[in-house]
This record gives C-alpha cells, structure tokens and sequence, in this order.
C-alpha cells in the first residue's frame, strides 16, 4: 500500500518547469495594446497586471521583438510559446519588485496597486500580454508586415488575440508630444506659460494621426476583439471602465478588486492644449482629421472631460 501512494505521488509531481508550461497551457486570451504616447494606456495596464488572472508588464514590445523568437531551436521545440509568455511574465515580476510600471527619460514612475496581484497571479493566469501601445501602432503602420506579425502570433499562441485602444483627446495629446519634443514640460508648469512652435507642433499632428490611421486599420479588421476606452474615464468612471475591460478579456472581477484599483484612479486630468499656441489653422485642421474617427468624435478643443 505504501509502494503505491508512492507511486501516485510520483505520478502526481510536477517541477516547477513543467508547472509552468501547465500554467502557460492555460492562457485564454493574449492582448495587446494600441494607441498614443501619453494617453493614460500605461495606467489602464497596471490595474489589469494587479487583476488574480491577468499578466501584462510595461512596454515589452512584443512586435518590434518578434524577430527574436526565430530561432531554430525555438521552431524545432514547439517552444516559442512558452519563451514569449515566460519572458512577459518575468518581465512583469520585474517591474512590480523593482519599479517601473511606466518609464520616462527622467526615471520610472510606479503605479503600484497595494494588495493585488501586479507581477503574480492567484491560481492561474488567464490573460497575457503585452503593454506597448505607441510601439504596437507605429509597428502596425506598414499594412502587410504589421499583418503578417499578427498573423504569425497568432499561429503560436494559438489563443485569441484581444486589443484595447485607450484614447484622449487629440489637442492634449497633440501638445504633450509637442511639449515632450521640444523639452518644454517643465517650462509650462509654471502659471500662464504656454510654447510656440508650429513646426514641431506640425510634426506631433502627422504623427498623431499617423497612429490613428494605424489603430483604425486594427478596429476595421478584429472587429469586437478591439475596445476602445477613453482615458478620462478611468478617472470619472473607474468602475464602469474596469468592468468593460474585464468584459472584454473575459475575467471576473471582484469587489476587493474594483476597491483597490480605484485608489489610485484619482486626481486631476491633465489638460496641456492651454500650455500650447495653436494656430487657428492647426486648431481646425485637426478638428477635420478627426471627423475621420469615430473614435474621436466625442472630442473637441473648447470641451473638457466631464
């Protein structure tokens, strides 16, 4: 009788390498993020990666990494997977020991969610991806490769492929490129300051909406896998925004969950298209552009976040 619990236990064992390739058979759903710099996409990332079932670190770029996973041995070993979701889970892990939810070139900010799962998971994980939402825009601008990419992703991961594209208005948007370009971010926090350059605010608009353009190709072809959430509404309606995002991945949320994340879903909404000369003509070029959006419709430059 002993001799054969022995057995059973034997049976049952299993390492940690082959506990995680279990753990990683278990994805249901991979996402990605598409979207702007400056948009709040880093934020909405962070309280996801705290959900019990969802891994997702900051910026590991996964498109513009792809060539990485080419690797014969990978190939052979049915292995790339595995590498892809170790390496997005390692890296999330990372970031909640040691900081850097959201990177700058002044440092790292955090956006650490006390006594949730941010670089963990309860019992198993059930979404994984990746929170890159400029770099995935600006990779997905070339139609074809961007559409190979995804399409030889998908192939691996076998699961499907889910993305959020979190918004803000374009003027503010727009300025805080504008703002980033030119070093002008500390200039403005002081009262009444405001930046003149048209030329680089020109180049911000191409850029801007050389991203929608890319996001909008995205929407069109994934249909429902694509939801579109405002920015300000994590701040105005925390709940709603987290409910609809776990709708969407297809997680429950808990109460506890909603609770802790909304402590840090506060303060003020940043408005920076006050701290930027706009020139009539760049005020109205924009406000046509994004007429071709309907994801911007709700946006204009005199309304505010309400």
């Amino acid at each position: 009788m002993e001799i054969l619990r022995e057995m059973v236990k034997k049976t049952l064992f299993l390492s940690p390498a082959e506990n995680l390739f279990k753990l990683y058979d278990g994805v249901e759903t991979f996402v990605m993020f598409i979207g702007y710099p400056r948009s709040r996409h880093s934020l909405v990332a962070a309280i996801l990666d705290a959900h019990p079932e969802i891994i997702i670190p900051h910026e590991y770029g996964v498109l513009a990494r792809w060539k990485e996973y080419q690797s014969s041995d990978f190939k052979i070993k049915n292995l790339k997977k595995y590498v892809l979701f170790f390496n997005l889970h390692k890296l999330s892990t990372e970031q909640a020991m040691f900081g850097g939810n959201r990177a700058n070139n002044e440092g790292f900010y955090n956006y650490n969610v006390p006594g949730l799962w941010q670089g963990g998971y309860e019992k198993k994980i059930q979404v994984i991806g990746d929170k890159n939402g400029g770099g995935t825009a600006r990779a997905l601008m070339d139609v074809n490769q961007g559409r190979v990419l995804l399409e030889e992703i998908n192939q691996v991961i076998q699961v499907p492929i889910k993305f959020i594209h979190v918004t803000r208005n374009p003027f503010d948007n727009i300025s805080t490129m504008m703002l980033r370009a030119t070093g002008s971010r500390d200039a403005v926090r002081e009262e009444g300051v405001k930046i003149n350059n048209t030329t680089v605010l020109d180049r911000a608009i191409a850029r801007y909406f050389g991203k929608a353009a890319s996001n909008q190709r995205v929407r069109e072809r994934y249909g429902d896998a694509v939801i579109d959430i405002p920015g300000h509404e994590t701040v105005l309606r925390p709940k709603e925004t987290l409910q609809r995002l776990c709708d969407h991945l297809g997680v429950t949320c808990s109460e506890d969950y909603f609770e802790k994340c909304s402590r840090i879903l506060y303060g003020a909404l940043s408005v920076t298209r006050d701290k930027v000369v706009w020139t009539e003509e760049q005020t109205a070029r924009v406000t046509k552009m994004m007429k071709n959006y309907t994801f911007l419709k709700e946006y204009s430059f005199d309304e505010y976040p309400k």
